[in-house]
This record gives C-alpha cells, structure tokens and sequence, in this order.
C-alpha cells in the first residue's frame, strides 16, 4: 500500500506517516528515572531490567537507600516526615508510581514489578553556612 492511498483513506494520518520506536535501553532508563524519583534517591542508586511478563512489560527494579544515622544523636529532634512510614509501604506507593508513570511516558502496558530493596548508604544532612 502507498502512503497516498493510506492518506487517503485515513486523512487525519497524513502527519502520521513512519513509525516509532522506543529501545531497550530507553524503557531501561525510563523506569530507572521513575524509580529513583519515587523514592527520591539519585538515579546512580537505581538499576533495573526489563522483560517480558506476558505480553506486558515486567520490571526488575533494585534500589540502594539513604538510611538514617542510627547511632548518633541529632542535636535537635527531627519531626516526622510526612509519607510512608516503613520502607514495605514507601515500596508499595512507589510501585503504583512506576506503573503509572512508566506508562504514561512510554505508553507501555506495566504489568509485574519487582522491588528489591538492597543495602544503604548514609544519608547525608546537607549542611548551609551563612557567612
């Protein structure tokens, strides 16, 4: 078929003309950005695979946390920060996040994710001077 009969019959594809494609490697590191913001970690702490899962993509995600100083005392308690409360339920938003994101931006059907939480690094407090 020719893309003037396609045209013709299909007017309002005329500027439609080619296809698309979106790489492994871009799903890839699509869901590695979604991921490291939902979490709110750097996208550097963020790896992911992506696979088949009948028909839809299924999703690998391994995550490395910013932990809390345990040991030392803070000089000046800290309130609570708003948001979920064990690690468990910040995984279970986020997963939601993923979905809906991850098939927002790349137009693919999300169907298993997997989360694995992996180690952690010490949170840092980023500390301001006024001079």
């Amino acid at each position: 078929m020719s893309s003037a009969g396609a045209t013709e019959r299909f007017p309002d594809t005329a500027d439609r003309i080619g296809h698309n494609r979106l790489t492994h490697a871009a799903i890839r590191k699509t869901v590695e950005t979604v991921t490291a913001q939902a979490f709110r970690v750097g996208t550097g702490d963020v790896s992911a695979t992506v696979e088949d899962d009948a028909g839809r993509l299924g999703v690998k995600v391994s995550i490395r946390l910013s932990l809390p100083p345990l040991l030392k005392q803070s000089p000046t308690p800290r309130k609570p920060q708003p948001g979920p409360a064990t690690v468990f339920e910040q995984a279970r938003a986020a997963r939601q996040e993923i979905v809906a994101r991850g098939t927002a931006i790349t137009g693919l059907a999300i169907g298993r994710v997997d989360i694995r939480l992996t180690g952690g690094k010490p949170g840092r407090l980023k500390e301001r001077r006024v001079e």
